[in-house]
């Protein structure tokens, strides 16, 4: 079989975005609160839980035609690959140079990724690592090699809905020994809406960090006098830089982030900078698939330590299977989770839990929580660009602000983060030294922004409640979770409900 893209389970599928894959192709009656009969009206509105309009029910019908005629290719699809193996891998099969040239549009693009986030991987992919794959796998990871912890993305991020988080259940066992969980650093999964927005923030701080730097530096040789600056982007401090007259950096006051000065705002850690190298990471480290970039990247210098230490480059975790995943297929990715929903606030319609809501919204700030989980951060800009790492490569360019899928942030996102790195205290930290060497207690501010639809809380799921995830703060945030503790049961209730506003947009929910 070659690999063109265009296999028959390729023809066969519509090209129209299936967006959530139609909300996890959960066939059948609508569920919106209550039940909806259509009406000969096709303007009316149905009922809709946060007191706004939803769809029309003539718009209710085409959502459930879609998503009935999509359940009905990817059965076929499923049909083909009983008789032609390797027809599910075509569907994720995206060269990079057909991404450079345009060949397809961003939806095309985001539906490549939207496939592979759903696809389940198999041994004849790369699935697992080493000759032996075909022994039971285990979940506890092997120090930076990884582990097994699912077949998809899709299977850990699933809570809330698509893209969503992960149970308790589905954490990651992470830089174990590969036998003892209590070896391991627990990780539980987080949900990936907004991503690209995230990226893109990420990508300003540290911009401006590196020119607050570059211009403390210029300044220190051209004076050659020492130079002191407080690095601070969207109203954020990192501490301080010192620079001497010579112009040797100083980081001993930088906090909050790596001595590089690099905004990394992905991973309970804040370790991986882009959504690209941590769909590398999550692809190698949860299912042991090697993209084709990662391994030429090494070619030369290989890291054994992450990568294995197979006869040849093209597969050093010595698998039998080369070039597992294209370096198209990671643009695909990047495209569809910079493409995704962002969540947004939703506050109670019913008058005494609106009172209850604005009381919470007030004492979130009187707490002091906005120090770490600030509300919003500014962008400077909306075009997120998809960078391949090939030479030659061409960015695709994604405008934030009016692709993708509703609602879309403005420039003003609520993240509800600062990220930024902290020291949470004793009670939060690892079992473990981490490999990253960040330290045991230190994690970066969460997005609270969607957290009404991510539970449990915190980096290992110990929590399966908002105020439980609160009470378990400590070290920097040890004042406020002393002062939440000290409220009155009323006044926890009324941040506790302004919490659960913090959520995804409604949609229609079909059920089969």
């Amino acid at each position: 079989m070659t690999r063109t893209g265009t296999s028959i389970r390729a023809r066969i599928r519509s090209r129209a975005r299936d967006r959530g894959r139609a909300w996890s192709l959960l066939l059948g009656a609508v569920v919106l609160g209550s039940a909806v009969t259509a009406t000969a009206n096709p303007t009316s509105r149905v009922p809709w839980p946060d007191g706004a309009h939803g769809p029309t029910d003539d718009e209710v019908d085409q959502l459930i035609e879609e998503a009935v005629g999509l359940d009905d290719r990817e059965t076929q699809g499923e049909f083909l690959e009983a008789f032609e193996r390797g027809e599910a891998s075509e569907e994720i099969f995206l060269q990079q140079e057909d991404v450079d040239l345009r060949t397809y549009d961003h939806d095309r693009i985001f539906q490549f990724g939207d496939t592979t986030f759903a696809h389940e991987f198999i041994n004849a992919e790369g699935y697992a690592s080493g000759p032996r794959k075909l022994t039971p796998p285990s979940r506890v990871h092997k120090g930076a090699r990884g582990g097994l912890d699912n077949y998809s993305c899709a299977g850990c991020h699933s809570v809330g809905g698509p893209n969503g988080s992960g149970s308790f259940a589905q954490n990651t066992l992470a830089e174990g020994d590969g036998a003892r969980a209590s070896s391991s650093n627990p990780r539980n999964p987080l949900a990936i809406l907004g991503s690209g927005f995230v990226d893109l923030l990420g990508r300003e701080m540290t911009a401006d960090l590196a020119r607050v730097r570059d211009e403390a530096v210029a300044r220190a040789k051209a004076s050659r006098a020492a130079v002191s600056v407080e690095l601070v982007t969207k109203g954020v401090s990192y501490g301080t830089l010192r620079v001497d007259r010579a112009g040797n950096l100083d980081t001993t006051g930088v906090e909050g982030i790596s001595p590089d000065l690099v905004v990394r705002p992905f991973g309970w850690k804040g370790t991986t900078a882009s959504i690209r190298r941590f769909d590398e990471e999550a692809l190698r480290i949860h299912f042991g698939i090697q993209s084709s970039v990662l391994i030429t990247r090494n070619q030369h210098t290989p890291d054994p330590a992450r990568l294995g230490s197979g006869p040849k480059w093209w597969d050093p975790d010595d698998d039998g299977t080369a070039r597992e995943i294209e370096e198209g297929t990671l643009s695909a990715l990047e495209v569809y989770a910079a493409m995704l929903e962002v969540p947004t606030v939703l506050p109670p319609a019913a008058p005494e839990l609106r009172r209850r809501w604005a009381r919470g919204t007030e004492l979130f700030d009187t707490l002091g929580c906005v120090a770490c989980h600030r509300r919003k951060l500014t962008l400077e800009g909306h075009v997120f660009d998809v960078m391949p790492d090939t030479t030659g490569g061409v960015p695709v360019p994604i405008d934030l602000l009016s692709e993708g899928d509703e609602p879309r942030s403005g420039k003003e996102v609520a993240l509800f983060s600062d990220l930024k790195r902290h020291d949470m205290g004793p009670g939060l930290a690892d079992p473990h030294d981490a490999i990253d060497r960040v330290g045991r207690s230190v994690f970066m501010t969460r997005r609270l922004w969607g957290l009404a639809e991510t539970a449990p809380y915190l980096h290992d799921g110990r929590a399966p409640t908002i105020p439980e995830a609160i009470l378990a703060h400590g070290g920097e945030a040890k004042g406020s979770r002393d002062a939440f503790a000290a409220m009155s049961a009323e006044d926890r209730g009324s941040v506790h409900v302004f919490l659960l506003s913090l959520t995804r947009a409604s949609k229609p929910l079909v059920t089969r």
